[in-house]
């Protein structure tokens, strides 16, 4: 007898935070990995490894080619799924069609925060397709919407995206979330209409920035005003220049606001996950992880916001929980685990089984910046556009880039998301190259010399630049 498994991604959901703001999803757990480490720090790279169980560099999937079009299902753990129907929902533009991330499941949904019912007309997408503007555009889309195929769906679009858009401009609350309630939604409609056994694949992006506001979140967790969001600061004014007074403030407001996000993520994604167990007639079990954490400009994060260029504890330290698994795991596990070996946990748990994906070293790995807005300096961009690499053997971890710069670091396993310098300038034990095919710089060099990006639509655009991502 085969298991339906559902792999849930809280995107940018860091380790420390998660144990703190979502009690519910740990109350529903029966294990924990509580040394998991994602195996990059943002989600192009971060996403391939998770179905690969392959680094950056192998799977070539990273800052320097977006694009998973050319990834074949045999080159993924669905290969060794071959019973299971492949579902797919996300929130991630990066985990989307726009960028071959559906092509190896059998059904797949893209969602966008703007766009409450995906079967229905993209408002915001109509309305840049056309020109002029006020209500004669408006006017054009609900005639569109009624010859539509999904013409209340449509409509529906329509009227809540301008109620969004005119509670954004208000100093209220921001009347929708970032997708969470559509992905368990369409994750759910997926589980309904599909055989069993099935995989599912859930991406929800609530957590990352930028934060504000919404209307579900809880008041009594954060002290932002309704009209604050993390676009009031500039990341990268931190990132060079370090922590400053006048910085002190934002940061409450996002470190705040960061975990009401997490914590109404985890009243959501618990109704979902009890949802989808109703709905199905074989075992189900889930299992809630992140793509990656977050930097919060902590002296542990080496005063960095957001998640680039670095390899901190604070990016790689992620939740990994299981609901329902199959007996044969401790209530908590405390040896690495790497989402290298992701692949192997979920093909392991669809066939009944507890597999061992434990090791006493991991690695892990980033190719360049990742994320937009980097400096213009070229100087201060090729610093921050570097390659790093790191390895993980009991508390320490060795992290060293493709300038030539090594640190060793102190963890602590009971302090999660947690790093102390412990020496600059080391020398790497020989060992860890063993982890990597490619030298780092030479490897640098050639993805860089091989880059290439994939055309996309204003409305994505768009998008990406308010994630940070242009």
């Amino acid at each position: 007898m085969t298991r339906n498994v559902v792999l849930i991604c809280l995107d940018t959901v860091r380790k420390d935070y998660f144990d703190e703001y979502a009690p519910r999803l740990q109350e529903l757990a029966s294990v924990s990995f509580e040394q998991c480490r994602a195996a990059s720090a943002w989600s192009t790279p971060s996403h391939a490894s998770m179905l690969t169980g392959r680094l950056p560099h192998q799977h070539g999937i990273h800052t320097h080619n977006r694009d998973f079009s050319g990834l074949a299902r045999s080159e993924t753990f669905l290969g060794d799924m071959p019973d299971h129907v492949a579902l797919g929902a996300s929130a991630n533009v990066y985990a989307s069609s726009t960028f071959g991330f559906d092509t190896v499941f059998d059904r797949y949904s893209d969602v966008a925060p703007h766009r409450r019912f995906p079967e229905g007309m993209d408002m915001e997408k109509f309305i840049q397709d056309r020109e002029g503007d006020g209500i004669g555009r408006f006017v054009e889309f609900g005639r569109a919407a009624l010859g539509h195929d999904h013409p209340l769906e449509s409509l529906a679009n329509g009227a809540l995206f301008k109620a969004n858009d005119l509670f954004r401009r208000a100093p209220l609350p921001k009347l929708l979330d970032d997708g969470a309630s559509i992905v368990a939604r369409e994750g759910v409609s997926m589980v309904q209409d599909a055989d069993e056994p099935f995989f599912l694949f859930t991406n929800f992006m609530d957590a990352h920035g930028p934060v504000h506001h919404v209307l579900g979140y809880d008041r009594d967790l954060h002290s932002a005003p309704n009209t604050w969001t993390s676009f009031e600061f500039d990341d990268w004014d931190i990132n060079t220049g370090g922590v400053q007074d006048h910085h002190e403030q934002d940061l409450q407001y996002h470190r705040e606001l960061y975990g009401a996000a997490i914590d109404y993520l985890d009243r959501k994604v618990a109704s979902f996950v009890e949802r989808l167990q109703e709905e199905t007639d074989r075992e189900t079990t889930v299992v809630i992880t992140a793509d990656h954490g977050e930097n919060l400009a902590f002296p542990a994060d080496e005063e960095i916001f957001g998640h680039t260029s670095s390899l901190t504890e604070g990016l790689l330290h992620v939740p990994c929980y299981l609901i329902n698994p199959p007996a044969g795991y401790e209530s908590v596990e405390r040896e690495y685990v790497s989402h290298l070996e992701l692949g192997t946990l979920i093909a392991g748990l669809a066939a009944e089984e507890t597999p061992d994906v434990f090791a006493e070293r991991i690695p892990a790995e980033l190719v360049g910046i990742g994320v937009g807005g980097a400096p213009n300096d070229p100087e201060e961009h090729r610093y921050w556009d570097r390659m790093l690499r790191c390895v993980y053997d009991g508390e320490t971890k060795y992290v060293w880039d493709s300038l030539g710069g090594s640190t060793e670091y102190a963890l602590d396993p009971e302090r999660p998301c947690w790093q102390e310098t412990a020496a600059e300038d080391v020398e790497i034990p020989s060992w860890a190259g063993e982890f990597f095919d490619v030298e780092i710089s030479e490897y640098k060099e050639r993805a860089r010399e091989s880059e290439s990006h994939r055309e996309v639509d204003p409305d994505v655009e768009r998008r990406l630049e308010e994630l940070g991502y242009r």
